[in-house]
């Protein structure tokens, strides 16, 4: 199972120990670190890897009410895509209760490990300055 990410191991050696186990905590710490990645990269602006991020919020802004689903959509495909240690991968608003400007999503998935899988969970919001951040 892959934990840290090739960058971080060289950053960090002690990460890379040879035959070092890797916890479920590091596993998902490694996971959460590159969805933050992908959500605040927007999509176009790796010339690479041209899918790669989500949605601009942005632009999504002109497309209310049907921009809820359309940013859903961008960061489940981003996942699939792009994270291959999750599985069953959803997204789903969360409607807020208050009358605030921030718009809130649920990520729900299964982090693939020998031996089975551990379901996570993680909230996604976008505020008023139309940023994205996941916890």
């Amino acid at each position: 199972m892959a934990g840290y990410s090739l960058l971080k191991r060289i950053r960090r050696p002690e990460l890379a120990a040879p035959r070092r186990a890797v916890s479920d905590a590091e596993v998902r710490e490694a996971v959460l670190d590159h969805l933050r990645v992908m959500c605040s990269t927007r999509a176009g602006t790796m010339l690479t890897c041209p899918d790669y991020g989500v949605a601009d919020v942005s632009d999504l802004v002109h497309e209310f009410p049907d921009a809820i689903t359309l940013l859903a959509r961008s960061i489940r495909s981003t996942i699939l895509a792009y994270e291959p240690r999750l599985t069953a991968v959803q997204v789903r608003h969360v409607p807020s209760e208050e009358r605030e400007l921030v718009v809130r999503y649920e990520i729900v998935a299964q982090i693939v490990k020998p031996g089975g899988k551990i379901p996570i969970r993680f909230q996604t919001t976008v505020d008023p300055t139309r940023k994205l951040s996941i916890d």
